[in-house]
């Protein structure tokens, strides 16, 4: 049992679980860096999480943090173990398209059957994706409806690339997408890095061009500058 960084409330995770997805703020939480108290069985597990959450941890869940430690200090061998040599060198990938390189990681691990957060994590490493990028990314395509997370701790693609690039390209208008954008970039933007965006995504630059068109002879945007649209109030 450990607390989420960001919300504060406390959950559980199979012992030797890496990461997780919190049940109450969606972040993915690295149990590895997190204060854990280690209980015999889920049943116990769960109980003090509701204990801890209704009182919010306190002195208690320090004193189960030190026990479960003092616990796991007589059961790990005195001696190290030493990790030279078992470091496998990553796949090394080109940093442009670090998006595109992603969603095809989760086609290829996560489309027939669900991937653990972990095993997830190490594909991102071999293929140099920073962490802290792809679980913004993660939590992006979730609410994009991208991926789903069946158990806290696994992760699987439901919509794939090519089913995505099917849909956009039978699609006839993306202006609301396009919306969607300049507002989350404060009302304006480069046209260059409206296309880049959604051809990250798999839709055609003729479609953003249409939908830039429409919005400009709706006097929905206008140009301050060649390369430039934006919002008007």
């Amino acid at each position: 049992m450990f607390a989420c960084p960001k919300c504060k409330n406390f959950t559980n995770a199979p012992v030797g679980q890496k990461r997780r997805r919190c049940s109450y703020c969606g972040h993915i939480i690295d149990i590895s860096r997190a204060q854990c108290a280690h209980f015999d069985s889920p049943e116990a597990a769960q109980h003090a999480v509701k204990e801890f959450n209704a009182s919010r941890g306190g002195d208690e869940f320090q004193r189960a943090v030190e026990r479960s430690r003092e616990k796991i200090r007589s059961l790990v061998p005195r001696e190290r173990v030493s990790g030279a040599g078992l470091v496998e060198e990553g796949t090394r990938t080109l940093q442009t398209g670090k998006r595109r390189v992603l969603l095809n990681l989760l086609e290829q691990s996560a489309s027939q059957k669900p991937c653990s957060l972990d095993e997830f994590a190490e594909l991102c490493r071999r293929h140099n994706l920073d962490w802290s990028w792809v679980e913004e990314q993660l939590i992006k395509l979730s609410n994009q409806g991208v991926i789903i997370f069946p158990r806290p701790w696994s992760i699987r693609i439901v919509q794939t690339q090519s089913h995505s690039k099917a849909k956009k390209s039978a699609s006839a208008d993306i202006t609301g997408e396009v919306r969607h954008f300049l507002h989350e970039h404060g009302g304006s933007a480069k046209v260059s890095d409206i296309i880049s965006h959604f051809s990250d995504r798999g839709i055609a630059e003729s479609l953003v061009d249409k939908a830039l068109d429409k919005m400009m002879r709706s006097g929905e945007i206008y140009q301050p500058s060649a390369s430039e649209v934006k919002l008007i109030d």
